[in-house]
């Protein structure tokens, strides 16, 4: 009998096995020295005088020539070729020499390599825009990835595990423009310093990026302004399509959440690696020891009021960010604005909401136990062995999950797995070859 896989349960990625983000750019940007000042160059005395002598010269020799001429008057035509001789040495000595470069041609020259210069920064925001976007795409495109390889590909382990898109704003080029030293300023082409102090100005910033807060630094974090609710919508938006409900379970205490009972994540969130929290009643939480509670990793408060323990806990311990007009964060030194918060309806969470109500992860992967070590149990997600039962060992294994099982860690502590599938159905192949020296632990 032909078994068909659920086109609804998703498999865990591996780091290696996640899409890629397009690539940040790593080429440098470097501008040419700023060209040198041209000054003009003093006149020598003998120039100035030269042009007097030249006058009496030429008034001289054509006297000379008027005199000597005879009884008739004649003069002879070549005669009259030391006067236009002298005529021409003259203008030439009027004329303006230059000493160097034409500063006007170095000035085209240099803003040429600033307009090229430019272009390249342009290209590199692009490209750093690129792949923070795809790393944290923005809300209102999180419907289109239901159902795709990018759904919950964060495993807890991630470096990116609980990294959440809280707005857009302004951040530094990964490759900034350097400019070698030229000098003093006083010794440099006006025009050229100033337009390159204006590009790199200009090019050093890049706009509408993503702006990411990492839950795991922050354990209390308060949500203030008339926008706060629909930040927090769009938090638990971003949270839930990248992480499975293996890695975080949600809870919400107040009213206004009830469209969180159709996320997987909120069926069985004791079992989650990571654990949040919404409080909307401020008095309640507190009363119901939940501030203290250690199994939660993160607890967002909307709209606390100004005077309660969670709002005492979030400016000691945690982050107060303020959806208005604007996203801003308070801190110590007064609040600084951080550009344009997220945001998400009630419909759009209400849509994404019950499009994910469908998937599941198998029951037997790994990921949905965690990782509970780095021995072969705790990468098969148990503590001990105690916690194996025989009843839920190889129930639902199918698809990726099958025939998949790690068996050691990478360089950076991630699982290696070995998949015996065919290479036709994504695996490795059903032959392998351990190779090692004697004492090894080949056999184990």
């Amino acid at each position: 009998m032909l078994e068909l896989e659920d086109p609804h349960v998703v498999d865990p990625l591996s780091r290696t096995t996640r899409d890629p983000a397009p690539p940040l750019p790593s080429s440098p940007v470097e501008a040419e020295p700023v060209p040198e000042a041209q000054r003009p160059q003093p006149v020598a005395l003998i120039r100035l005088l030269m042009p007097l002598i030249m006058v009496v010269a030429m008034v001289g020799m054509v006297a000379l020539l008027v005199l000597s001429s005879g009884e008739d008057r004649q003069i002879s035509p070549m005669a009259l070729m030391f006067p236009v001789m002298m005529l021409a040495s003259m203008f030439m000595m009027f004329n303006p020499q230059s000493s160097g470069e034409d500063p006007n041609e170095t000035r085209r020259t240099y803003l040429r390599h600033l307009k090229a210069l430019r272009e390249k920064a342009l290209d590199n925001a692009a490209a750093q825009r690129a792949h923070e976007e795809h790393r944290h795409p923005a809300t209102s495109t999180l419907p289109a990835l239901i159902g795709t390889r990018r759904m919950w590909e964060r495993a807890p382990d991630d470096a990116d595990s609980l990294e959440v898109r809280v707005g857009s704003g302004e951040t530094a080029l990964v490759t900034p423009i350097k400019i070698p030293d030229s000098g003093a300023a006083e010794d440099l082409d006006p025009v050229c310093a100033v337009s390159v102090r204006q590009t790199v100005r200009a090019v050093s910033t890049v706009t509408q990026v993503p702006v990411v807060l990492q839950l795991r630094a922050f354990r209390f974090i308060s949500l203030t302004g008339a926008r706060s609710r629909d930040l927090a919508r769009a938090m638990v938006l971003q949270l839930v399509t990248f992480h499975g409900p293996e890695t975080l379970g949600i809870e919400a205490i107040g009213p206004g959440w009830e469209w969180l009972k159709w996320l997987p994540h909120t069926r069985e969130p004791g079992r989650a690696r990571f654990r949040l929290i919404l409080v909307e009643d401020a008095a309640s939480a507190h009363s119901s020891g939940i501030l203290d509670d250690p199994d939660l990793t993160t607890i967002i408060g909307v709209d606390p009021p100004v005077a309660s323990e969670f709002s005492f806990r979030a400016e000691d311990e945690g982050i107060c960010l303020i959806a208005d007009e604007s996203l801003s964060v308070s801190t110590a030194a007064g609040v600084e604005d951080l550009g344009c918060a997220e945001e998400a309806s009630m419909g759009l969470a209400l849509l994404v909401a019950r499009a994910m109500a469908r998937f599941r992860r198998p029951l037997s992967a790994t990921r949905e136990r965690g990782r509970h070590g780095n021995d072969l149990l705790g990468l098969l997600g148990y503590e001990a062995s105690e916690d194996i039962h025989r009843g839920d060992m190889w129930r639902g294994v199918q698809g990726q999950s099958r025939l998949r099982v790690p068996i050691g860690l990478d360089d950076v502590g991630q699982p290696v797995y070995l998949d015996l599938k065919e290479s036709a159905q994504g695996g490795m192949g059903p032959h392998g070859l351990c190779v090692g020296a004697t004492g090894r632990g080949n056999p184990e």
